[in-house]
């Protein structure tokens, strides 16, 4: 997998590949259907986005911070141990988030946004199975 933009060219693991279908596969199929791959496709475009905007330097690597805010404009409202638990989860030493562990993250937090809004669920319950499986 890769995705190029105009400042960089940026490489996706295998692994967040093949997270990327397992979380984006609706369906079951154990692959991306059309509208999948262009839902997931869009999503990842914006993503890239995003990152490019807070890796103004062009290291490919955003820090702990700037992932909050990054998270924030993908859509995505999270609570401040929400927050902490994925910079535990996708950051490196330095508190540092590459741009396979932001894209990671994001597919990740969209497939569990978009297959619990199908069901009805209360907040609390939904933050407390946020906190438990972002971390996994």
């Amino acid at each position: 997998c890769s995705c190029e933009d105009d400042s960089k060219h940026s490489v996706l693991t295998l692994e967040c590949c093949r997270s990327m279908i397992a979380l984006m596969d609706m369906d079951g199929t154990g692959r991306l259907n059309l509208q999948e791959f262009r839902h997931l496709w869009n999503k990842i475009k914006q993503w890239q986005g995003i990152f490019q905007h807070y890796n103004s330097d062009q290291a490919g690597i955003i820090n702990s911070y700037e992932m909050r805010n990054a998270v924030n404009d993908a859509g995505f409202r999270l609570n401040n141990q929400l927050y902490d638990i994925i910079t535990i989860r996708y950051a490196n030493e330095a508190m540092n988030i590459d741009f396979d562990s932001f894209i990671s993250c994001l597919v990740r937090l969209e497939a569990m946004f978009s297959k619990t809004h199908t069901h009805t669920h209360t907040h609390t319950l939904f933050t407390f199975w946020l906190q438990l499986t972002m971390y996994a």
